[in-house]
């Protein structure tokens, strides 16, 4: 954010002209008592208070330049706001889209008492829209209070939806911090199925059995497949292909190691890295 969107011209004209702007660090004691405070949950979190010290709005997590500005604006005009949700629920208490915005926005600022309900009004409504999400929303809360069937369920049922890729890495993550290695590699494995065509969760497998080294002929092929399907993004490909590499040098086929991260580092020649996957290859014959 402090190189990319905070550095923008008009983010800085616009933020200089309608905020006191103030960045604090949370590895203070200050700025942690101030996290803890608002509830914060990730970082960066960006607040906006109003002269009471109320806050009006947040953001969490990276945006670029164009979105940010978007966002800072509707904070000025007071649009798309928790305060701005509530009063339209006031006239509009049977709309869904309504409910889920305002539960999102509790979900935020991790307030989750106040969240849940407005998610049930979704599942409780007409309209079947915005159901999928606050199923999932929901289902995400009972995992993190240790109860994994809701979450589970919501993935066998919902085998396409964007919630269910972030619901099996959420799943993975768990396994693979409680060293389950067979159940982390079954959910990778369901990763893949229920998203064959996806670069990310294909690279995604590849790295990982490479480190386990396990399934290594098939984290090849789905690599390489992966590394077909990125064409059109380099940047992305680049990372692949070191994948590709890392594994054909698990594979103990050195020789196509080189030539693999060589095609990477002709698309980001900087990087540091990739040299030194280069040189532990060429160390390694």
């Amino acid at each position: 954010m402090d190189t990319d969107t905070f550095s923008d011209k008009h983010v800085i004209d616009f933020s200089q002209s309608n905020f006191i702007n103030l960045k604090i660090n949370t590895d203070t004691d200050e700025g942690f008592q101030l996290f803890k405070k608002f509830h914060g949950v990730s970082l960066p979190t960006i607040l906006f208070l109003n002269p009471d010290g109320n806050e009006i709005d947040r953001l969490i997590g990276y945006h670029d330049a164009n979105t940010y500005l978007g966002k800072i604006n509707d904070v000025v005009k007071g649009v798309n706001t928790l305060d701005y949700f509530l009063q339209i629920y006031n006239q509009y208490s049977d709309s869904s889209l309504i409910s889920l915005k305002i539960g999102n926005k509790y979900l935020e600022r991790n307030l989750i008492d106040d969240a849940k309900p407005f998610f049930y009004n979704v599942l409780n409504g007409k309209n079947k829209k915005y159901y999928q999400e606050a199923e999932y929303r929901l289902a995400y809360l009972e995992y993190e209070n240790n109860n994994f069937e809701p979450l589970l369920t919501f993935i066998d049922n919902n085998p396409n939806s964007d919630f269910t890729y972030t619901g099996i890495r959420t799943v993975i993550r768990y396994y693979r911090g409680q060293s389950d290695t067979i159940s982390e590699v079954a959910y990778y494995k369901k990763l893949i199925n229920f998203f064959p065509t996806d670069p990310n969760a294909l690279n995604s497998y590849g790295w990982r059995m490479s480190e386990l080294e396990m399934n290594l002929d098939d984290a090849l092929e789905k690599t390489q497949l992966a590394v077909q399907l990125s064409n059109d993004n380099i940047g992305t490909k680049a990372n692949i292909l070191d994948t590709e590499a890392e594994i054909l040098w698990k594979l103990g086929r050195v020789d196509e190691a080189i030539q693999t991260i060589e095609k990477a580092i002709l698309i980001n020649p900087d990087y540091e890295y990739f040299i030194g996957q280069k040189n532990k290859f060429l160390n390694s014959l």
